[in-house]
């Protein structure tokens, strides 16, 4: 006889406006997965699901900026109090797999509310290739 424990946690994260694209889109769970993966499973739309990583074990040199706007919009205030995400495109054959750094999702780890910021006059890609060991 064998027992699994399941450790995964998940915390709700609540984002007002949405996702871009996904306006609707505003509440979901995010739990962790393998490999420093994330599994962001939308409430309001069961059938939609994202992959999303933390930056700093892919791109170690990833240092967005965060605007003060959204800081304050979020209550921010001091950078620990974020979480930044990275949504992730899982590739296909001929695509590799590749993360969002132009628009980053970012968390108040306290209140758990969120945005999606598009990161204007900041020099990063939409798609930057995961790399994968």
């Amino acid at each position: 006889m064998t027992a699994t424990t399941d450790t995964t946690t998940s915390v709700e994260l609540n984002l007002p406006h949405g996702l871009v694209g996904f306006p609707l889109a505003q509440r979901f769970r995010l739990s962790e997965s393998e490999g420093g993966l994330y599994d962001m499973q939308c409430v309001d739309i069961p059938d939609m699901a994202f992959v999303v990583i933390a930056p700093s074990p892919f791109f170690p040199d990833y240092s967005p900026v965060i605007d003060p706007e959204t800081a304050e919009r979020l209550e921010l205030s001091s950078p620990e109090d974020a979480l930044v995400l990275l949504l992730v495109n899982l590739g296909s054959d001929t695509e590799e797999p590749g993360a969002n750094l132009l628009a980053p999702v970012v968390v108040n780890r306290h209140t758990k509310q969120a945005v999606q910021v598009v990161l204007v006059d900041q020099d990063l890609p939409l798609r930057a290739t995961l790399p994968v060991d």
